[in-house]
């Protein structure tokens, strides 16, 4: 079967002669500021010819991992359909390394369409690929948290529990309001300790302190210690009447590491005199 990236590299490859200019190879450089430098200058060439080769960069394994992201990032900045149209078709590739390098990419459009593209990437089977479009996402967090509430409520809902948490913690991010019902729910019920200690973090970055008496609960009762611990870093940035209370109760739990979040909690809230 002919797969997406095979369609496009053939395209691109038939109208090159294989020639690699000054600025391809600085896109390829060891040295991270040369590849900086050079992403710069590509930005401002908004040329079809160099819209093909980054292109190619991108589907060659022989580019090498620095090349390739270089490429990806310029074709997510440049301003040219051409170079979106190709991070967008990438994003339903076969090869898991393309996906996360349209992941990548997407990072730098501050649209609505990159942040749903960049959401679906959540549920990719591969864990690198929904990393890079978590870390995309957050990189463009104003943009999410005007466009994307709706898609990231509905992963919370997701059955894969790695696709529930990023979701989770990108909710937090945007600190949308609907989004505290919704956290406390998973937080309080999901089945998955990674789920509800995202969905605790995520509360404590809401700020919204009406989350307080239910992150108490679980900071308390939840079975997981890494869950507890997530519950009582989010109670200390809450700064709740009664936070501090509560957390050097808690300083009793049976596990070393909840004991030493709950010590650091109360450490931060002390500095800022809550």
């Amino acid at each position: 079967m002919v797969t997406v990236e095979d369609t496009v590299l053939r395209q691109v490859s038939e109208g090159l002669d294989g020639f690699m200019d000054p600025l391809i190879e600085q896109l390829k450089d060891p040295d991270a500021d040369v590849r900086a430098a050079a992403i710069e200058t590509a930005v401002g060439m908004p040329d079809e010819q160099l819209i093909e080769r980054l292109q190619t960069l991108v589907l060659t394994s022989d580019t090498g991992p620095d090349g390739r992201e270089s490429a990806a990032l310029v074709l997510g900045r440049i301003e040219h359909p051409c170079g979106v149209r190709f991070l967008t078709d990438l994003m339903q590739a076969e090869d898991a390394t393309i996906r996360g390098l349209a992941a990548l990419g997407m990072s730098q459009q501050q649209t609505p369409q990159a942040v749903s593209f960049l959401i679906a990437g959540l549920n990719d089977p591969v864990n690198t690929v929904r990393n890079i479009a978590e870390r995309s996402l957050l990189s463009i967090i104003e943009t999410v948290r005007e466009a994307g509430i709706p898609e990231l409520l509905s992963l919370l809902e997701h059955e894969q529990p790695l696709t529930r948490s990023p979701a989770a913690r990108i909710l937090g991010a945007t600190q949308a309001t609907e989004a505290r019902e919704p956290l406390l729910r998973v937080m309080q019920t999901d089945t998955h300790w990674l789920s509800r200690l995202w969905a605790a973090k995520a509360l404590g970055d809401l700020g919204d302190v009406r989350a307080f008496s239910a992150l108490v609960e679980v900071l308390q009762q939840d079975e997981k210690n890494r869950v507890r611990a997530a519950a009582a870093e989010a109670i200390g940035r809450l700064r709740a009447p009664g936070s501090a209370d509560v957390l050097r109760q808690a300083l009793s739990d049976s596990d070393e590491g909840v004991r030493k979040r709950i010590e650091e909690s109360l450490e931060e809230l002390s500095h800022t005199g809550a």
